[in-house]
C-alpha cells in the first residue's frame, strides 16, 4: 500500500513536467522539437511565397481557394483575403474550371490524379495572365484537395509568336526567291557562231540582279544585265517590273540606246517613289557581221578577252543610272568581235567581293581568270569565276548578288 507521501511525490513530479520545472519537464523534452518544426514550416512557407509560380490550394467540394502563395497575390494583383473562400470561376476561365472539376471529381477514382492546362488567369484589374497550370489531387486527413501551380508563359508565347512570324516570313521569302528565279531565262538561245551562258546568285533570298536574252531575228541576239539597288523585297519587285517593261519595249523599239531611254522614262516615277535606281548594260550582237552594239546606264563595264592580247578591254559608253532624272540620252557604241573572243558581262558583286583582309577581288583578278580560259566554254568560264570568288572571300555566303553573262565567239 502506497503512503500518502508517495502520492504527493508522484504528483509533484508530474506537476514539474507540465509547468516546465525540473530536468524531466515537457518543455525540455517536446518544446525544442516543436519550435524546430515551426521554424521549418515558416521557412518552407517563405520558399513557397517567393516562388516565381502562382501556387493555389483548392478545396474539392466546393471548388474554392483554401490558400495561395504570395507570388499569386503579386502576379494577379489581388490580396490573399480576396482569394479565400472564393470560387475558382472568379479567377479561372470556364474551360479551366471544367477541366479541374473533372479531375477532382473523377480522377482519383479512375487512377489519375494530375493534369496540365494551358489557360489564363484573371488579374484583379481585369487583365488576363497567360499561364500553364499543373494541378494534382492530394489527400490530407482523408480530405481531397487540389494543388495547382500556375506558371506565367507570357514570354514563351511571345517567343513562339516571333518564331511563327519568322517561319511565315521564311516561307514567303522562299516563295519570292522561287518566283524571282523563275523569271530568269531557262536556257540561252542557240545561234550559229556564238555560245552563251548566264547565272544569277542572290546574296539573300531575293536580290536585285537580273539578266536576260532576246532573240530579235535569226541573226541578232540582245543581252541585258541589270542591278537594282538593295537586296530587299522592294528591289526584287522592281527587278520584276523592269523585266516586264523591257520585254514589252524590245518588241516595239530597236537600238540599245533608244531602249534604255524608253526604259528610263517608263520606270522613273516608280524608281523615284521607291528610292531605288537601276544600273543596266544592253547589248545587240549580229552573228553574221560579228558587230556588237551596246549602251550603258551606269553599269560596270563588261570585259572583253581577245586572243593575242595580254589585257582585257572594257566596253563602256556614256549613260546615267536609270531613275535619276528623265530625258536622258544614252550613247551607243560598236565594236567588231573575232573568233575566240570572250565577253563577260557582270554585276559589281563579282569585283567588289572582299576577302577577310578587306581587299576587293577587283577587275585585275577577273581579267586574269578570263585570260586563263582561252578555250573554255561560257558555262565553264562562269563556274571558274564563281569558284575563284568563293575561294577569295573564304565563304560561300555572298555580300552582294553575283550575276554574269558569258559569250564566246566561235
Amino acid at each position: 500500500m502506497k503512503e500518502p507521501s508517495d502520492a504527493t511525490t508522484a504528483w509533484n513530479a508530474e506537476r514539474e513536467k507540465i509547468i516546465g520545472l525540473g530536468e524531466r519537464s515537457l518543455r525540455k523534452t517536446y518544446y525544442p522539437e516543436l519550435m524546430q518544426k515551426l521554424t521549418e514550416l515558416e521557412r518552407f512557407r517563405a520558399l513557397i511565397d517567393e516562388s516565381n509560380d502562382c501556387i493555389f490550394l483548392i478545396q474539392v467540394s466546393p471548388l474554392t481557394f483554401v490558400d495561395v502563395n504570395a507570388s499569386a497575390c503579386r502576379q494577379l494583383a489581388t490580396r490573399r483575403e480576396e482569394f479565400l473562400d472564393h470560387p475558382l470561376a472568379r479567377f479561372f476561365p470556364d474551360e479551366a474550371v471544367a477541366r479541374i472539376t473533372d479531375l477532382v471529381d473523377t480522377g482519383p477514382h479512375q487512377g489519375w490524379d494530375r493534369d496540365m492546362i494551358t489557360t489564363r488567369l484573371q488579374k484583379g484589374n481585369g487583365e488576363w495572365l497567360p499561364v500553364e497550370i499543373t494541378i494534382r489531387v492530394v489527400s490530407f486527413n482523408k480530405t481531397y484537395y487540389g494543388v495547382a501551380v500556375a506558371r506565367d508563359i507570357t514570354e514563351r508565347q511571345r517567343a513562339e509568336a516571333v518564331l511563327l512570324e519568322h517561319s511565315r516570313l521564311r516561307r514567303d521569302m522562299e516563295l519570292a526567291r522561287q518566283i524571282q528565279l523563275s523569271l530568269l531565262p531557262a536556257a540561252p538561245p542557240e545561234l550559229s557562231g556564238v555560245q552563251l551562258a548566264g547565272c544569277c546568285v542572290p546574296a539573300t533570298d531575293v536580290g536585285g540582279d537580273y539578266y536576260d536574252y532576246y532573240r530579235r531575228t535569226d541573226d541578232v541576239v540582245e543581252l541585258v544585265i541589270a542591278d537594282v539597288s538593295g537586296h530587299s523585297i522592294g528591289a526584287a519587285l522592281m527587278t520584276a517590273e523592269a523585266r516586264s517593261v523591257l520585254r514589252a519595249t524590245v518588241q516595239s523599239i530597236a537600238g540599245s540606246g533608244t531602249i534604255l531611254s524608253a526604259l528610263n522614262e517608263i520606270l522613273y516615277d516608280d524608281l523615284n517613289q521607291a528610292g531605288l535606281f537601276i544600273t543596266l548594260f544592253y547589248i545587240e550582237y549580229d552573228v553574221t557581221t560579228r558587230t556588237l552594239t551596246y549602251a550603258n546606264a551606269g553599269h560596270v563595264p563588261p570585259l572583253l578577252a581577245r586572243r593575242g592580247e595580254s589585257a582585257c578591254r572594257e566596253l563602256d559608253a556614256e549613260g546615267m543610272i536609270l531613275g535619276v532624272r528623265k530625258g536622258i540620252a544614252f550613247e551607243e557604241r560598236q565594236c567588231r568581235l573575232e573568233a575566240g573572243d570572250l565577253l563577260l558581262i557582270y554585276t559589281d558583286g563579282v569585283i567588289e567581293a572582299q576577302n577577310p583582309a578587306g581587299e576587293l577581288f577587283g577587275r585585275g583578278r577577273l581579267c586574269e581568270l578570263l585570260r586563263s580560259c582561252p578555250e573554255a566554254s561560257p558555262q565553264e568560264v562562269i563556274d571558274v569565276v564563281l569558284v575563284a570568288v568563293a575561294a577569295f572571300t573564304g565563304t560561300t555566303t555572298l555580300e552582294d548578288d553575283v550575276t554574269m553573262i558569258a559569250m564566246r565567239v566561235m
